[in-house]
């Protein structure tokens, strides 16, 4: 009786146990299969793509296909020695085209070598490109007045340094950008500033995207020794996964930073002093439907300039 009675507690004891088993095997798999369903179905945010996080981060092309340049070149009629290859640039645009800002030396009556005050120098212009890459023929060109200049004018131009990546706006339109920097030759007045701009092919016509954003600029006044003023706007900038009107829009962070550092003057006993001011700030550049709006911003955080 007493191992009849034993039997069946413990034939009891493995039914129950193998029911437990099965219990916490079925929600395991419920387990398993909720955290699929929801991996499947709960996408994490998606990542803003950073173009450059300040100005020195800024990665550049450093293509130059000058076999490819003086086929272009006799396509445009201009000829190989009127070129400023210092100060011509190019990137990759797709397998087949690729795309240069070039400046080259133009002769017309329009634009005079001298005045009666002093040389201005060879006129130079800025055309844009986009060349395809097995001919040399040109798909489409664009001259920019605003990088034509002297060369001995008070206010000069970098050569343009384009980004060595492009920038996706939306599924079917990539960008290529660059910019050029103007700033005054002197040593006393203070003042530069980097236009950035985006361009694209777009049935094979160049269209602007944004035109001369300003990236970074400077302004202020120095006795050209240990004494100055200056204030410096460096920006940032990020492509969003928000759209407006069917392209991302952009992200524009923005750092001013005020600097007045005074040298010590012996003759009158004062210390060398300095001081240091800054401020953050943001902006959204979205697409109206033609171009990336920007409210054009001359104003200074800290110098008191009219």
């Amino acid at each position: 009786m007493k191992i009849k009675t034993c039997l069946i507690l413990i034939g009891t004891f493995l039914f129950l146990s193998s029911c437990e088993k099965n219990k916490n095997k079925a929600i395991d798999e419920k387990a398993n299969l909720a955290a699929d369903v929801q991996s499947e179905n709960v996408k994490s945010k998606p990542v803003e793509k950073l173009i450059f996080k300040d100005n020195e981060s800024i990665l550049l092309s450093e293509e130059l296909d000058l076999n490819l340049l003086k086929k272009a070149a006799v396509n445009l009629n201009i000829k190989y020695s009127d070129l400023r290859i210092s100060e011509t640039t190019s990137v990759s645009y797709n397998n087949d085209i690729a795309f240069f800002v070039i400046t080259y030396v133009v002769d017309t009556e329009e634009h005079g070598h001298e005045t009666e005050e002093y040389d201005l120098g060879d006129y130079l212009e800025r055309k844009y490109l986009f060349v395809n890459k097995a001919d040399g023929k040109i798909i489409a060109q664009e001259t920019d007045p605003n990088l034509s200049y002297n060369e001995n004018e008070a206010m000069q131009f970098s050569k343009t340094y384009i980004l060595k990546d492009l920038i996706q706006l939306n599924e079917n339109i990539t960008g290529v950008a660059f910019y050029t920097e103007e700033a005054s030759g002197s040593r006393v007045n203070l003042y530069s500033q980097q236009k950035f701009t985006i361009l694209a092919l777009v049935n094979n016509k160049i269209k602007k995207l944004l035109y001369e954003y300003p990236i970074r600029k400077t302004q202020g006044d120095s006795n050209g020794g240990g004494s100055f003023e200056l204030e410096t706007l460096e920006t940032g900038l990020i492509v969003s996964d928000e759209e407006t009107n069917g392209f991302r829009d952009l992200i524009v962070s923005k750092n001013f930073l005020y600097e007045v550092a005074v040298e010590a003057d012996e003759d009158i006993g004062t210390a060398e002093k300095s001081t240091i001011k800054t401020k953050k700030e943001s902006e959204r550049l979205k697409y109206n439907g033609q171009i990336y709006v920007f409210k054009k911003d001359d104003r200074y955080r800290f110098l008191d300039y009219d």
